[in-house]
């Protein structure tokens, strides 16, 4: 639509009206009453004119008052977008419409049947068009075809925040049957993206596609989604989520269970799937039902992994009678199971917090050497030897209630350095850690999550009420807190663990030092505990506390394993184990699990005895698909990282990736991982629509859901009432009091008035 001008006139009180009014009658009154006595000896025409001019004078002056102006206001709405979505993915070709017709078939219709309300909306508002699958298409015309091999809409809808930026957007109209179906890259939370729409004003307005129902009859369990740790540690709980989709089992028990290879002695030797062992801090089986014919239910499962190495698990739901379909009842992935071999250094004061971190040995993997140190006037006796920091003796270092003076510039200098080379490091709460031990003004500084001051120091140990809570504390993690690897003490209802715990004993005032770190747990008044801060290859905690020991004292209901697990997740946190090798030589596919017909990327490289990567390796990778044949794949780079993709893989089974690295001439070492092509077809597995899930992006966008039989109704209104609050309004002024022509009047009538004086004498 072409620029509509409207034009205005206004006026622009310098004063209010009554007063203007005043001032007005004020002025036209003083030149009625004194004027005319001063010249009633001169002809009347004479009197008649310079009265006049004198009244046009004044006259002026009300209007500098009342400042008129006309106002040009142009109406564009050219900028407004409106962006129609539609499904292309393999889903859609599902013959669930009107006289068996496909779900592409009826968004292609419906499309078809408002062509002519799409061109007159076309006049109002731009309509840019998009086809979407794992991915968002920027379309002329819609494709006749449904091919996505998968549906995303966290990938597909996110490029649209990009697109929408600068823009007036009337909403995004979405042709879908609503079912996400998506493996890595393309699996990014389409909540998450809904939720920043909603932040934009960005409304999403679905048009459901396809019955989310199938018939009474029809018996379909399937694992729709898992989700696993990719690396994990030995003897630690390994929690792993799955959604199974329960069609025709409303009422009826179902059964699923965890199923974990069995190590056979290689890292990626293939063994048996087999439900692991449960005991006190695993779950690997659970029953679930459904109380509608189509539900998802979400389950968590869990098992405890004695040996490092490589492992393949699965979630499985035991199939019902009669089940014609059974591929999707079993989703799998591979999990790498780390060995701990964490050596620590403590140094600590004799009392109840040390006793109780130091039962920590009682695992196979850690060695934490303690330090005594002699607390009080004593600390100045205690010596530390300057070997206990020397590169590469230890993985982390904790500091209990240790004044700074106790070290000694050099020596925490010396561990500063070791942090920055990627140690992890732990300060303990006390009457002589963090400011009042002195560390403000220590090279510890900069390692600490935590703001310290210089004026905090206590040389004399006591515990200042200004830099002290002596009340009890009840630790509970924050919502960053419960996802973090250190403070999951239960695979499920973990918070509820944390609550039953003793509170501590006091702790330290401590303040987060800046965006970059990150409060774990707090009070429920809101003292924040324990910080965490990664720098590099380091990682940092500051813990207000120095009282878990309560924990694990013998009282009526002591929590000795929650204890054990706490300062053991810790300090292989701290350690960062997780992301370590033992190995030379190392290679990881990623996904780990995915469809037919996908590429997969493995990366790999070699590390000195340093740690460091090398960059003088040669490598050849090698491909053995699940019936024993072996390809070449080409080695690739980007910058200094090598690659190597295998393309459109082909059918169902574990695939082995081998790396064999040279240098120098001679191998250096090899390495290997596996990878899944899984047999089922995501799209097809499970064809049922999803509109709940369609309704719930539009209740996070400030949407709304728009029924198909509704959707012409729907562009009508928008042609006749136009999208609401989306013109691009432009207004200029031209004011008739404010300029030359005004002031030019004001001084002519003033001056004609002058002269006319002058003539007669009166000047």
């Amino acid at each position: 639509m072409d620029p509509k001008l409207e034009t205005k006139f206004s006026v622009d009180l310098v004063w209010s009206w009554p007063v203007v009014a005043m001032v007005a009658v004020a002025l036209v009154a003083f030149v009625l009453l004194t004027y005319p006595s001063r010249i009633r000896h001169l002809p009347k025409l004479t009197k008649r004119i310079l009265i006049g001019l004198r009244l046009l004078a004044a006259l002026v002056l009300v209007v500098a008052m009342i400042r008129p102006e006309i106002q040009y206001s142009e109406h564009d709405r050219k900028s407004a977008v409106l962006f129609v979505v539609s499904d292309t993915s393999r889903s859609m070709t599902t013959t669930d419409g009107d006289a068996n017709t496909s779900r592409r078939a009826t968004v292609l219709k419906l499309l078809a049947d408002n062509q002519s309300k799409f061109e007159a909306l076309g006049k109002l508002v731009e309509v840019r068009k998009f086809d979407f699958d794992a991915e968002l298409h920027p379309v002329d015309t819609f494709n006749e075809q449904a091919t996505g091999l998968m549906t995303s809409f966290g990938s597909s809808l996110e490029p649209l925040l990009k697109e929408a930026q600068g823009k007036k957007v009337v909403g995004v109209v979405l042709l879908s049957d609503g079912a996400q179906r998506a493996i890595a890259p393309y699996d990014m939370d389409p909540r998450t993206i809904a939720r920043r729409f909603g932040q934009q004003q960005l409304p999403i307005l679905p048009v459901p596609i396809g019955s989310g129902t199938l018939s009474d009859a029809v018996f379909d369990y399937a694992v729709e989604d898992m989700t696993v740790s990719p690396v994990v540690f030995e003897k630690n709980t390994v929690p792993v989520q799955a959604k199974i989709r329960l069609i025709g089992a409303a009422g009826k028990p179902v059964n699923v269970k965890l199923l974990v290879e069995e190590r056979n002695g290689g890292a990626v030797l293939a063994g048996q799937m087999v439900v692991p062992k449960p005991t006190n801090d695993s779950k690997p089986t659970t029953q679930i039902q459904a109380t509608q014919n189509n539900e998802a239910i979400s389950v968590e499962l869990s098992w405890v992994p004695e040996l490092p190495g490589e492992y393949r698990v699965a979630v499985q739901v035991t199939p019902a009678d009669g089940e014609l379909k059974t591929t999707n009842n079993q989703k799998e992935n591979f999990v790498a199971v780390m060995r701990g071999g964490v050596k620590v250094a403590y140094f600590d004061v004799n009392r109840e917090e040390a006793k109780f971190l130091r039962t920590v040995n009682q695992s196979k993997q850690i060695q934490l050497d303690y330090v005594w140190v002699r607390g009080g006037q004593f600390a100045k006796l205690t010596r530390i030897d300057p070997a206990l920091f020397q590169p590469g003796r230890y993985d982390v270092f904790i500091i209990g209630d240790v004044p700074a003076t106790v070290f000694g510039p050099q020596l925490l200098e010396q561990l500063a350095k070791r942090v920055d080379d990627g140690a992890g490091f732990m300060m303990l709460g006390g009457a002589q850690s963090f400011g009042p031990g002195g560390y403000a003004d220590s090279p510890l500084a900069d390692v600490l999550p935590v703001a310290m001051d210089r004026t905090e120091r206590q040389d004399d140990g006591s515990f200042s009420p200004d830099l002290h809570f002596d009340q009890d504390l009840q630790m509970l993690p924050t919502e960053a807190g419960l996802k973090h690897f250190v403070l999951r003490l239960a695979s499920e209802n973990n918070a509820d663990v944390w609550r039953k715990l003793p509170p501590l004993r006091g702790a330290n005032k401590l303040r987060l030092k800046n965006d970059f770190c990150q409060v774990l747990a707090r009070s429920p008044d809101n003292v924040p505990l324990l910080f965490s801060l990664e720098v590099g290859r380091s990682r940092r905690l500051a813990f207000a506390g120095d009282s878990t020991f309560v924990w694990a004292v013998p009282v009526e209901k002591p929590f000795v394993e929650e204890h054990h697990r706490f300062w053991r997740q810790v300090i292989l946190w701290l350690a960062r184990k997780e992301e370590q090798s033992e190995l030379p030589v190392w290679i990881k596919a990623e996904p780990r699990a995915l469809i037919p017909g996908t590429t997969l990327t493995a990366e790999f490289g070699a590390r000195g005895d340093d740690g460091k990567p090398l960059q003088d390796v040669d490598f050849r990778v090698r491909l053995i698909d699940p019936a024993g044949n072996v390809t070449e794949l080409p080695t690739q780079r980007s910058g200094d990282k090598p690659f190597a993709r295998v393309e459109k893989t082909g059918e169902a089974g574990t695939y082995r990736l081998n790396v064999v690295a040279t240098r120098g001439g001679n191998i250096y070492g090899e390495a290997s991982t596996r990878f899944l092509v899984e047999s089922r077809d995501l799209e097809l597995d499970n064809p049922a629509a999803d509109p709940e899930f369609l309704k719930e992006l539009a209740a996070l966008t400030g949407g709304r859901v728009i029924e198909r039989s509704k959707f012409s109704d729907f562009l009508d209104d928008l042609i006749k009432h136009g999208p609401e609050n989306l013109d691009d309004v432009r207004t200029s002024r031209l004011t008739l009091w404010d300029n030359w022509g005004m002031l030019g009047l004001f001084v002519a009538l003033m001056s004609a008035e002058w002269f006319e004086r002058k003539r007669k004498g009166l000047v």
